[in-house]
């Protein structure tokens, strides 16, 4: 006998009820469901996405009662520390979260801030609306994501927000804080066409409709893990490459075959880049903003063969800018994770191109390393990267064709750098500072000799288990790149220098050479000498920042 199982509805629900359900502990995760695992990028898309009003995909829910679940369940990540009372069983009918988990601990995340780190960083992060980039008819460009270790950031975003420039996304969960913020305290965009485009962004989001698909509980356990697992193989949405490709197909353009012949003959960069990368260089080759959403048009506006030449050019551009990014006569980025920002490669293609294409000399170049430079210690491409680059490339070609510097860079305040606070290996500005030890040289700590740099680790000078009452000790001025660890150890400097000193033959010009090789001064060694941290941490954040300034200036 066949059981008749009722099948699966779908019915439009808003979203943010959905996000609202889960804070009171209603809304929740299977046990067999991963971890949240999204980083700010994909959040930042997800906002961008809703905004506008975009398709975000069906959501997959299985509604039954908490004490007949017939699946082990948990909580959002994160609720514990924003509403620790809630409680999946004050509810009659809890939601099981069969496919939408990432979305919607996302939205979870960016609404109620709960003190958890997000993936691949060490810190919380706090989600902004960048109304001026709203104003100016670019969504894509107005979520911006700081991780709250990023004092500097972070206070900037502050200061937007008091001056009524940004919205913080928290702020979006109670309609009427928004609308009192919008009416009565903020007092940047006075006319009401500019309270309508804010308002408009707002009802996007607020009345966000997605399609819910409810699966019966007697659709049994095993049915359940099937969809699952079937939807998790095969529910990938389309990307903006996958679009490209099929509009490219109709003009006899093998799209995936071409990234194919670069992917192989570039396998390093095609793991570090998405094929979307080349189609942003051919966009700003043709003298277009690199948008997400005037790609497509762009693709469509070229012919045929065009196409195919430009694509050439971009694989050939980008190819040659990750070989200056990663080459140790270059940028030092000699390991993928040194690389400040991947989205730099994009406009240093173009540059690269430009330069080649009107034979440059070394002034040109050394124009471009002020502009790679200034980009990586003012953190330009943290946000806003599309707009940034179009505008850089733009600005950048006058310049090199003899027309007046970038105002951003003709003065920009990296000598004014807090480097004590930079921590976080993700930080450009922490990556960047390893590059420049790449440039220096980085001898081999303990023997003066050539090191294998990409096989260096990245190592406390003064050792954390020491040191670790000082918040600094983990900071990027007590960091450098170190090939072995068997001598040095956790080790004080006044114990493990004179061990060096005689794997240099006794000879301290050599050790203070090898020293200076990792952007550690004369004063900064004598300062390990006697393990006084302080310091040390000031000597080398004058070495730092006048290192940075002379790339940059």
């Amino acid at each position: 006998m066949i059981t008749k199982v009722e099948p699966p509805k779908a019915n439009p629900e808003k979203l943010l009820t959905i996000i609202e359900d889960a804070y009171h502990g209603k809304v929740v995760l299977p046990e067999f469901q991963r971890s949240f695992v999204w980083a700010r990028e994909n959040i930042e898309e997800l906002l961008v996405s809703i905004l506008q009003g975009y398709f975000m995909g069906t959501f997959l829910i299985l509604d039954t009662p908490p004490e007949q679940a017939i699946f082990p369940f948990r909580t959002v990540e994160g609720l514990e520390k924003v509403n620790p009372k809630g409680n999946s069983a004050d509810h009659p009918t809890v939601r099981l979260v069969l496919d939408g988990q990432q979305r919607i601990t996302s939205l979870f995340y960016v609404l109620y801030e709960p003190a958890i780190h997000l993936h691949n960083s060490r810190n919380p992060h706090h989600f902004f609306l960048l109304l001026d980039a709203l104003m100016d008819g670019n969504p894509d460009d107005a979520v911006y994501g700081v991780s709250l270790a990023d004092r500097r950031r972070l206070s900037e975003m502050q200061a937007m927000v008091e001056a009524g420039k940004a919205l913080n996304f928290s702020q979006f969960r109670d309609s009427s804080k928004f609308y009192h913020w919008l009416y009565n305290e903020q007092a940047t965009f006075v006319t009401q066409e500019q309270k309508a485009i804010i308002e408009g962004f707002y009802r996007h989001f607020a009345d966000f409709m997605v399609p819910v698909v409810s699966v019966s509980p007697e659709t049994g356990k095993e049915n359940i893990i099937n969809i699952f697992e079937r939807i998790n193989r095969t529910g990938v949405s389309l990307s903006l490459f996958d679009l490209a490709a099929a509009r490219l197909y109709r003009k006899e353009t093998d799209l995936r075959k071409l990234w194919k012949e670069f992917a192989d003959k570039n396998k390093d960069l095609s793991r570090l880049i998405k094929p979307e990368f080349v189609l942003k260089v051919i966009a700003l080759l043709e003298g277009k903003e690199a948008r997400k959403s005037a790609l497509l048009d762009i693709i469509d506006d070229l012919e045929k063969s065009h196409f195919e030449t430009q694509w050439k050019r971009a694989c050939s551009s980008l190819a040659k800018a990750y070989q200056r990014l990663a080459s140790p006569q270059g940028y030092g980025a000699v390991v993928p994770r040194w690389i400040p920002y991947s989205t730099l490669l994009v406009p240093l293609a173009v540059l690269l191109h430009f330069v080649e294409e009107n034979r440059g000399g070394e002034a040109m170049y050394h124009k471009v390393d002020q502009w790679y430079w200034g980009s990586v210690f003012t953190q330009r491409y943290d946000k806003a990267v599309d707009t940034t680059s179009y505008r850089d490339v733009r600005e950048m070609k006058e310049w090199l064709g003899g027309g007046s510097c970038p105002k951003w860079l003709e003065n920009p305040s990296v000598d004014q750098l807090d480097l004590e606070s930079v921590a976080d290996q993700r930080s450009a500005i922490y990556r960047g500072l390893m590059c420049l030890i790449v440039l220096a040289g980085a001898k081999d700590f303990i023997n003066g000799q050539p090191a294998v740099l990409k096989d260096c680790q990245d190592d406390h000078i003064f050792p954390k288990s020491e040191f670790k009452s000082d918040s600094r000790v983990n900071c990027i001025l007590n960091r450098t790149l170190i090939s072995s660890n068997q001598i040095k150890g956790s080790k004080r400097p006044s114990v493990y220098l004179p061990l060096f000193l005689k794997e240099h033959g006794g000879e301290e010009q050599r050790l203070r050479q090898t020293l200076h090789s990792h952007l550690i001064s004369e004063e900064a060694q004598q300062a390990m000498g006697r393990d006084d941290f302080q310091a040390f941490i000031d000597c080398r954040q004058r070495t730092f920042l006048s290192e940075i300034v002379k790339r940059v200036r």
